[in-house]
């Protein structure tokens, strides 16, 4: 217990009348002097004077003074010291002496820990509350004993202790030794339901994802018990049962224990639950009070329940405040303005196995919204990104609008994705009935550099760059204070590449895209590439295109239209005249025009998590005279679906057909399967077709085979499935790795077309997305089938097979 004040009893009684001891009179004194006993160099003498709060001069009463009380407590909070005590040294007329003693806590001068492992040891060392030259108080040796306790309790050793020494050390510090006794660690060896009928056993297991059962084949993870997750499993369980129709379902009983191997020793530990489930119940009556904007009809069929329907607690509250689709209840109102909309839902039971659901509405007035300001853009300009938000000042006030805006931000890649998560700050005018929002940006670079090189072998040094702008001014061009270095802010994207091989391989490309023009979201722009390979076949193409796009309104604004006008000519000259790759010699020109219509709804451009990406295109190389001639078709679909934090399932299909006008055979823009970007650096591989890349399988390698060259199909399936984690974002470094399985075949006609025929492929890899160098896509993928090698004839068995490859997703 805490001395508050000790007086020295022989000086008052000196100055005192013997009567006066046995009750005496508050007296006021004033401090002459604050002198300090028991201080150190850490604690020196002003310092305890300073926390103590007394100063010389100030009038105290003696023999009790709360000043004086609290002097002590303030002492002892800075946790310095482990004894204090005032006391009056001497009283002189009416002032008064004051001696102020403290007895230091010892401090630390290290810490071990006995019997933990390196890797517990550094766990432990961030949560430990010891610091080597700090006081060691009892509290803190307890807390240190709870941190390494809960640790391993949290590992399954349950009869975990601690045991703590203390050894003197000079200066009047203490070294403490924690030896620390882990006993066996315990697993759940036993799961037991009480009560349930509807469900077997099996069944509600499934349901304690955080409490399972150990079983031998897995092997790789305890199955150590949580008490915060088991209750949160319970939770679960309930949950489980309420959206099967049992509305009354509670867990009546939850326990756990150690049970004992016949030897004595722990064996495991048992959990049993016992439930009540009660009577399964069905929807009777739905009835609405309060709503003057929709009909009771229209509130219904968003509820998604009708008479006789199985009552399912996450389907009634989806149904009411949220849905990915917006066609919940709640999305009625606040789509529409009615931000203080509120319902309040009422279950009641009827007779039988039925309920009730009323449901009490608050519609509230229409906001609109009112400022909308951009903070954090250094770079790109205010317009480019007010022209992505649906959120416009004076609109009806709509939940959706601010969902929309938040993607098309996201869409640009400008900005750093957390700063985007939660979306725009949002300040509600009651009075005017106004909603501003405030987009708080944090910018990061989407600019992308490559910079490669090495040794080709017989090809020689190959060097090759490639820069994209992802945010480019081309306004600003003859501008001198727009080099910053670039011109940069108005959302254009400029990108030029080069490759070469010395003399045996050049490439050279250039692209453009203006995605606002005259205003509209109709993204125009141009692209010219020139390629020469020169490895015995002198090989070379240019090719020019312009394109346009046109967003659209309807069936709804993720749609959009594409028009691209393009011209390619080949050059295939061969000394011995046979031509090559399944190319005739000499030059071949086209002239195309595409068409397609794309709907895309991805969270993010880059790595997608939930959303769907359709592409239907046709391009047309129309017969004209001089010209080839074919016509293309492509279906191109993707499918993204979140399944628990940052892990997502997605599925791809590409479907394509090569046809011709005329009859004549189609010899270019044939597709050819396998291999990865890089496979073609610098080779003639793929020159004249269409690559399709297939993770497993060298470039090339699936195809129809003539002359014992790939010439390419004209039909091509291939499918794709990918389980992904979104490990780590940063704008220094986003990775997510992935497991997946890809199929894919091409065929030269529908006589020989075998959709069941496919190439198989599995295995695992990850994406690194790093600022100046784009998307790095390592994988090592399992071929599954085998395929015969076009070079030589050869069949390629089942292997693994490493892939690297630069840019794409």
């Amino acid at each position: 217990m805490t001395r508050l004040l000790r007086l020295v009893l022989p000086v008052l009684a000196a100055a005192l009348p013997l009567g006066a001891l046995a009750q005496p009179a508050p007296a006021r004194y004033e401090i002459l002097a604050l002198d300090v006993e028991g201080g150190s160099e850490a604690t020196s003498d002003d310092f305890v004077r300073q926390y103590s709060g007394l100063r010389v001069g100030q009038r105290v009463a003696l023999p009790y003074d709360p000043a004086l009380a609290e002097a002590t407590k303030k002492l002892y909070r800075t946790g310095f010291f482990s004894d204090v005590e005032i006391v009056a040294d001497r009283l002189l007329g009416d002032g008064v002496y004051l001696l102020i003693r403290v007895q230091e806590e010892p401090r630390l001068n290290q810490y071990t820990l006995v019997n933990v492992s390196g890797g517990d040891r550094e766990d432990l060392e961030t949560d430990i509350p010891l610091l080597r030259g700090r006081p060691v108080r009892p509290s803190d040796i307890g807390r240190t004993v709870q941190v390494i306790e809960r640790f391993y309790v949290d590992k399954g050793f349950r009869d975990v202790r601690v045991d703590v020494a203390r050894a003197p050390a000079a200066d009047n510090r203490v070294d403490l030794t924690f030896t620390v006794h882990r006993g066996e660690r315990l697993e759940v060896v036993d799961v037991t339901f009480f009560g349930n009928e509807a469900f077997s056993d099996a069944t509600l297991r499934k349901r304690l994802k955080n409490t399972p059962e150990a079983r031998w084949w897995r092997f790789w993870k305890r199955e150590t018990f949580d008490e915060e997750a088991f209750d949160e499993d319970l939770q679960n369980l309930v949950r489980f049962y309420n959206d099967r129709g049992y509305y009354d379902a509670r867990v009546v009983r939850d326990t756990f224990y150690v049970r004992e191997a016949p030897d004595g020793t722990a064996d495991g530990i048992v959990v049993e639950v016992e439930v009540h489930e009660g009577d399964r119940y069905y929807i009777r009556d739905i009835t609405f009070e309060g709503n003057t904007v929709f009909t009771d009809a229209q509130l219904a069929a968003a509820l998604g329940f009708k008479r006789g329907d199985v009552y399912d607690r996450t389907r009634l509250e989806q149904n009411l405040y949220y849905t990915a689709e917006h066609t919940d209840v709640a999305s009625l109102y606040t789509d529409r303005g009615y931000l203080r909309f509120n319902i309040q839902e009422t279950v009641s039971e009827a007779p039988g196995d039925s309920l009730d659901l009323h449901f009490e509405i608050t519609e509230g007035e229409v906001y609109t919204f009112g400022d909308v300001a951009i903070r954090g853009n250094t770079r790109t300009r205010d317009d480019v990104i007010r022209r992505q938000l649906r959120t416009v000042p004076g609109q009806v006030y709509s939940r959706q609008a601010l969902e929309r805006s938040v993607r098309e931000l996201l869409q640009l890649s400008y900005f750093e994705q957390a700063s985007l998560a939660a979306g725009p700050a949002i300040a509600v005018d009651d009075e005017d009935r106004t909603v501003g929002l405030t987009y708080n940006l944090i910018e990061t670079s989407s600019d992308q550099l490559e910079l490669s090189g090495g040794w080709g072998g017989s090809l020689g040094l190959q060097l090759s760059a490639r820069v994209t702008f992802n945010n480019f001014a081309a306004q600003d061009l003859f501008k001198g204070e727009a080099w910053r270095p670039i011109p940069s802010g108005r959302g254009q994207q400029l990108s030029l590449g080069v490759t070469t091989y010395g003399t045996r391989s050049q490439q050279f490309s250039l692209s453009f895209t203006e995605p606002w023009f005259r205003g509209r979201q109709t993204p125009v722009g141009f692209s010219v590439s020139y390629l020469r390979y020169n490895f015995g076949t002198d090989l070379s193409s240019f090719s020019g295109r312009v394109f346009y796009r046109q967003a659209l309104r309807w069936p709804d604004d993720f749609f959009q239209t594409g028009t691209d006008l393009g011209y390619r000519l080949y050059n295939v000259r061969d000394d011995d005249g046979r031509g090559a790759l399944g190319l005739p010699t000499g030059r071949s020109q086209e002239l195309t025009i595409r068409q397609s219509l794309t709907r895309n709804s991805l969270d993010n451009p880059i790595f997608p998590q939930a959303g769907s990406a359709l592409t239907l295109g046709v391009t047309l190389a129309p017969p004209i005279p001089g010209f080839l001639q074919y016509h293309k078709w492509e279906l191109d679909n993707q499918w993204y679906t979140p399944l628990a934090g940052r892990l997502s399932l997605s599925f791809r299909s590409q479907f394509g057909y090569i046809g011709s006008f005329t009859g004549e055979d189609v010899q270019f823009q044939r597709y050819l399967v396998g291999g990865s970007p890089l496979e073609t650096q610098g080779r003639s591989v793929g020159f004249g077709k269409d690559l399709v890349f297939l993770r497993g399988y060298p470039v090339q390698a699936i195809s129809p085979i003539e002359n014992g060259e790939a010439v390419g199909g004209r039909i091509l399936n291939k499918y794709q499935a990918e389980l992904r984690l979104f490990a780590l974002q940063s704008p220094q470094l986003s990775f997510a790795p992935y497991l997946f399985v890809d199929a894919a075949n091409t065929w030269d006609s529908f006589r020989d077309y075998d959709p069941g025929r496919l190439y198989r492929a599995a295995g695992f890899g990850a994406r690194v997305l790093l600022p100046f160098l784009g998307m790095v896509d390592v994988n090592y993928g399992y071929q599954i089938d085998p395929f015969v090698d076009p070079a030589d004839g050869d069949v390629v068995e089942p292997g693994w097979r490493f892939q690297f490859s630069l840019g794409g997703q």
